[in-house]
């Protein structure tokens, strides 16, 4: 058993890469990468007064996000639809008029391409609103053109297998009609598209093929992308995404795809496989909010070794998604107890690791939600209420208000709120190459309060070492210390002395070489 005292690190071994415990695993990260922020149009900044967020308002806030570092922008769905989170859509060709027009959409996308941010589109195909024309024509009867663009049956078998996903045709006054029934997964009005027909996916590559070549955006955040078809058909969803991305290539050769897998490793790793960019990374989100719920590391490193081993499988050059929340999660602040110290440390970590990371607007300034989901969609809080035209009043917040959240505005004034946080770690990241594309590897000290990683590309090395714990942790101090210089200290003290490092409660050092 090896001393505490008489080393600084422990080499972390891959589970699957035993053969060498005495030398630290360095692995490869093959892209570059860049922060997206992801926003709910409907509650981020209203630019007509009438309370609800829109394109327009999302434009005049490009330099609010381009001064955070953001480099990439993600819409929640922005089209036509009956419902106001609108993933059920009723024209895949247009905006919903809440929002603008298609003009306004197009201008939104150049001026964030003038800022050096690429825009990915919520793009929603497993299912569609039941308003929308396709399904409107489909309802009328069996000899309709658009029958065949949905899943049918009258069979009793299928019904009694699959009672909440089957449902009867409504007519005008919203009552179930005999008669086939159609397969909606998630609710009545959204009804699953048929993708063994040839006309739906040629309707999907014109979707995809308007806003690529038209509109001009650079990618697609790709929604239920394991439901296209059920879960015991699993080589036909990969084969149909396949499809998919070979014929995006054709209209967008770089295009960026992101999907959203709910799975473990395993069941997302054939869908990075010449089929998307990169999928959103759940497991590790888990482990990095039960870290710091119960102060005690969950394996964070482990977990994103152990992925990335599964990943490298199907595909070496894939990319990372990674996360803290999102749209459907409970707020990471609400998640932490409200505890602005610990969500500093769950940006620390979010902010320094290998992959792209997404932040769900509201989390730099910690807005607070949890389930309903219109609890984890609240207005972004700019000030205190009535003072900016801009906010955006289309329901009543729960959660988060100039009660319970700091607003920007005065987080902009205070160089230790959890928005400078954020803003000095992105910058950090966006100017080291180290950080952003650079090899990772990944160090565990004896015990499992504080994470600790290398990032290195070329000649810049940079180390991170974060507390996750409410007391002081004491640790060895590496021979080499004096060789590097600190970048970032949340504390603003960083003690070394006496052969030992003494970390604060909940801080992060970055120091660079």
């Amino acid at each position: 058993m090896i001393k505490k005292k008489s080393i600084f690190f422990l080499a972390l071994v891959s589970v699957l890469s035993m053969n060498n415990p005495g030398k630290s695993q360095e692995v490869a990260v093959p892209h570059d990468t860049r922060v997206y922020y992801s926003v709910f149009v409907q509650s981020f900044y209203d630019s007509n007064g009438d309370g609800i967020g829109d394109i327009p308002g999302l434009t005049s806030k490009l330099d609010y996000m381009q001064d955070l570092g953001v480099g990439g922008l993600w819409l929640l769905p922005v089209h036509p639809s009956p419902t106001y989170h609108k993933y059920d859509v009723s024209d895949y060709y247009s905006i919903h008029p809440d929002y603008g027009t298609l003009d306004d959409y197009r201008k939104m996308v150049a001026e964030a391409h003038k800022r050096g941010m690429v825009v990915l589109l919520d793009l929603v195909i497993n299912h569609t609103s039941n308003r929308i024309r396709w399904f409107q024509e489909a309802s009328k009867g069996p000899e309709n053109p658009y029958r065949n663009y949905y899943i049918w049956s009258d069979k009793k078998s299928d019904f009694d297998a699959e009672p909440f996903h089957w449902h009867a045709v409504r007519n005008s006054q919203g009552k179930q009609t005999a008669g086939p029934r159609y397969y909606g997964f998630f609710w009545w009005e959204m009804p699953d598209l048929n993708f063994e027909s040839t006309k739906v996916r040629q309707e999907i590559f014109n979707i995809a093929s308007f806003w690529l070549k038209d509109v001009g955006i650079d990618g697609f955040r790709l929604d239920a992308a394991k439901f296209i078809y059920p879960s015991e058909q699993v080589e036909k969803n990969l084969k149909w995404w396949k499809e998919f991305r070979t014929e995006v290539s054709k209209i967008k050769k770089d295009a960026l795809i992101f999907g959203e897998v709910w799975g473990n490793s395993k069941e997302i790793a054939p869908y990075l496989n010449n089929r998307m960019t990169a999928c959103f990374n759940f497991q590790l989100a888990d482990s990095i909010r039960k870290s710091l719920q119960e102060e005690t590391d969950h394996y964070i490193l482990q977990t994103w070794m152990q992925i990335k081993d599964t990943y490298d499988k199907e595909n070496r050059m894939h990319q990372d998604a990674i996360f803290l929340s999102n749209h459907d999660m409970n707020r990471i602040m609400t998640e932490v107890g409200n505890k602005t110290n610990k969500v500093k440390v769950a940006a620390s970590i979010l902010l320094t690791l290998p992959g792209n990371p997404f932040i769900y607007y509201g989390e730099e300034i910690g807005m607070l939600g949890e389930k309903p989901d219109e609890y984890i969609r609240e207005p972004f809080l700019w000030n205190v209420e009535g003072e900016d035209k801009g906010q955006t009043h289309w329901e009543i917040p729960y959660a988060t208000s100039s009660q319970t959240v700091k607003p920007l505005t005065f987080q902009t004034e205070d160089p230790q709120s959890l928005y400078h946080h954020y803003k000095s770690l992105i910058k950090i990241r966006n100017d080291s190459p180290a950080l952003r594309q650079g090899q990772f590897q990944p160090l565990m000290l004896d015990g499992r309060k504080v994470i600790g990683f290398l990032r290195m590309f070329e000649n810049e090395t940079v180390m991170v070492l974060i507390n996750i714990s409410s007391q002081m942790q004491r640790i060895p101090a590496p021979p080499d210390i004096g060789e590097f210089r600190m970048v970032y200290a949340t504390q603003g003290v960083f003690k070394s002395g006496g052969g030992a490092i003494y970390l604060q409660p909940f801080s992060t050092f970055i120091l660079k070489r």
